[in-house]
């Protein structure tokens, strides 16, 4: 029995999917986007510190002002956006940010490295652990385009 048009693009979906989370397991940095106080994007640079393949991903970030910086943005507007890449291929995200104040997952993700921004840990007060989720996934992989809605 052939396949459906309907069966081959879920197969390749799946397929694109698949290599996504495949190409995050390989990068180490990944871009993310808040929204500024002016409304405006602002991206910047972040270690991963923990993913579950691209539907939710993980950072380490400061709280060290309240008119501006991440977690300041965040608080006051949860969309983000995310990208990483690796040579030709990449995959852009958007999703929403929450605060995970939950000590153990906050263990899980601590990395020593991180000591020196944050000289108490995930207790110090500046420390913030932020999720990322994906509603959103628009996927440049080996020269397929795709882009999908998640929940």
């Amino acid at each position: 029995m052939e396949k459906t048009a309907s069966q081959i693009q879920k197969e390749r979906t799946r397929e694109l999917e698949s290599k996504a989370n495949a190409l995050i397991k390989k990068c180490d940095v990944a871009t993310l986007t808040s929204i500024n106080e002016k409304g405006y994007p602002r991206t910047c640079v972040l270690s991963i510190a923990k993913a579950d393949g691209f539907s939710d991903i993980y950072f380490v970030t400061s709280k060290r002002s309240n008119i501006s910086g991440k977690a300041t943005h965040f608080e006051a507007n949860s969309k983000a956006s995310v990208c990483y890449f690796i040579g030709g291929d990449s995959v852009t995200l958007i999703g929403n940010v929450e605060f995970v104040e939950d000590k153990d997952i906050q263990k899980v993700v601590w990395n020593e490295t991180d000591r020196r921004f944050f000289k108490k840990g995930i207790d110090d007060p500046k420390f913030r652990l932020i999720k990322f989720h994906t509603i959103e996934a628009t996927f440049w992989i080996e020269g397929k385009f795709r882009t999908c809605k998640y929940k």
